[in-house]
């Protein structure tokens, strides 16, 4: 009897969140492809439509020139771009997101494509780890970045810097509260209006007045300067506004230091803002010779002509993702991992933690050795193929768990050789061959997700003999946290 097929694998969710940025730990991740994808998959060979691959945030295109700043390709394309950086950009995994798909991977059987998983690093910005080194000609000035250590946020303007570490973590230093207070004494003749929302700034002549024509540009008019926005104040002498103002000035809004007790100094915002640059700012701030960043968080700085450079980075990668796969390549080797070729000496690669092995079938009982042989003459079986019953799912699970099979994620089974058989690239080299007619075509490859732990009787997948690596390479982008 036929069984329903189960779903190969279930990644689940995995914190792809920077170590440095992790405010919010719930970050779910999509699927790795299983295949790449051509840029127009309905004329790809006319087979089936796959389904949607990618599912950070819908169809959105993490790397597309046209999704950063709004607005169509073609004007994007017109915008003038800046002179681009002279530097060095590496890519990289981020070590965290790194760990955990080891970790998963460690905990499963199934054979996973090389180039699949570096695909899932490129397709979520957050877990792709930038390493930016300038590139200064002889004699030249060298202009160096300033990076936010909270956060990852990178400039060559230092008071950028600066200020971008006050307007975003201000408030992980101090508590904001709004106490009340007695009403302003004193004989006032007029009031300050902003002319642009109406609201009563005050007298001009009380010291906090300046402190809240700056609190009105930050939270209200941030793309105007101070002087244009003062251009749109009005001095209101009317004694029903003045008394207005006054009714209201009894709410202050006061800055104290986290876990201070009840009796800790209440600041203004400028004076929470000047010890903040003081006593917190410096140790905020690096100058570092090598910028280590993210690429989510580069493709956010001001410095346009690092925004170019990173983009252009990262869709060379995406083409051809050399520098992705040699960093997992030397991580997985780290970890024990082990690789294989499918189909011969130029196949693509796989990486498994599974410790593949031929089977020996004619000492084993009649039943294993049946499947084995099966699978070993028709290579790349869909499961549907193979599983009749729950005594032969107990046989297959039992062949892939033990290494005797190999289990790719496309859900397709093949026989454990130097070059284990796999699809579509053999499919298409089999039709040439005399018993190619009778091998069954293998199903359109499913959405796969990052590796999760999957369970022990629905989760097997080996891999063939591995084929020698240069274990210079591995070992050395093999990123020390994992060491």
């Amino acid at each position: 009897m036929e069984t329903e097929e189960k779903p190969i694998l279930d990644f689940g969710a995995i914190d792809f969140t920077p170590d440095w940025a992790k405010r919010d730990a719930g970050v779910s991740v999509g699927h790795v492809r299983s295949e790449r994808e051509p840029q127009d998959r309905k004329g790809s060979g006319g087979g089936e439509k796959v389904g949607n691959r990618r599912q950070f945030g819908g169809e959105r295109k993490p790397f597309n020139r046209a999704s950063q700043g709004g607005g169509s390709p073609r004007r994007q394309f017109q915008q003038e771009r800046p002179r681009p950086l002279d530097a060095e950009i590496k890519i990289l995994p981020d070590t965290k997101a790194l760990g955990t798909i080891i970790r998963k991977l460690q905990q499963d059987f199934h054979a996973y494509r090389l180039k699949d998983l570096a695909y899932f690093f490129l397709d979520n910005p957050s877990s792709v780890l930038l390493k930016i080194t300038p590139r200064v000609a002889e004699g030249a000035t060298p202009r160096p970045f300033h990076q936010c250590k909270a956060c990852g946020f990178a400039s060559t303007n230092e008071d950028e810097v600066a200020e971008h570490a006050i307007a975003a973590h201000l408030c992980d230093y101090y508590d904001i509260k709004e106490i009340e207070r007695e009403p302003p004494k004193g004989n006032f003749s007029c009031v300050a209006k902003c002319g642009l929302s109406g609201v009563l700034l005050g007298p001009p002549n009380i010291h906090e007045f300046n402190g809240t024509v700056r609190e009105m540009i930050r939270t209200r008019y941030p793309n105007m300067s101070e002087e244009q926005y003062r251009a749109h104040i009005e001095m209101v002498r009317d004694s029903e506004a003045i008394e207005a103002w006054r009714k209201s000035a009894v709410k202050k809004t006061v800055f104290v230091h986290k876990g201070a007790g009840e009796d800790a100094q209440e600041l203004t915002r400028e004076q929470a803002e000047a010890e903040f640059r003081r006593s917190i700012m410096p140790s905020l701030i690096d100058t570092p010779k090598n910028l280590m960043i993210s690429a989510e968080v580069a493709l956010k700085s001001p410095v346009r002509p690092l925004v170019w450079a990173v983009r252009d980075a990262l869709e060379a990668e995406r083409r051809a993702p050399y520098n992705m796969c040699f960093a997992l390549r030397g991580a997985f080797h780290h970890r024990k991992l082990k690789f294989f070729r499918a189909n011969d000496a130029r196949g693509p690669e796989f990486v498994t933690s599974a410790d593949l092995k031929e089977f020996d079938t004619a000492h084993a009982i009649p039943e294993l050795a049946k499947l084995a042989n099966y699978i070993a003459e028709h290579p790349c079986s869909p499961r549907v193929d193979l599983v009749t019953d729950k005594e032969t799912e107990k046989h297959l699970v039992w062949l892939v768990s033990t290494g005797h099979v190999v289990a790719f994620t496309n859900g397709v089974y093949s026989a454990v050789e130097k070059f284990p058989k796999y699809g579509p690239q053999w499919q298409k080299r089999s039709k040439a061959a005399p018993k190619a007619e009778n091998v069954e075509e293998p199903k359109a490859e499913e959405p796969v997700e990052a590796p999760a732990v999957a369970d022990a009787a629905e989760s097997p997948a080996p891999e063939a003999p591995v084929v020698e690596e240069k274990k210079e390479e591995a070992v050395n982008e093999a990123p020390a946290e994992l060491a």
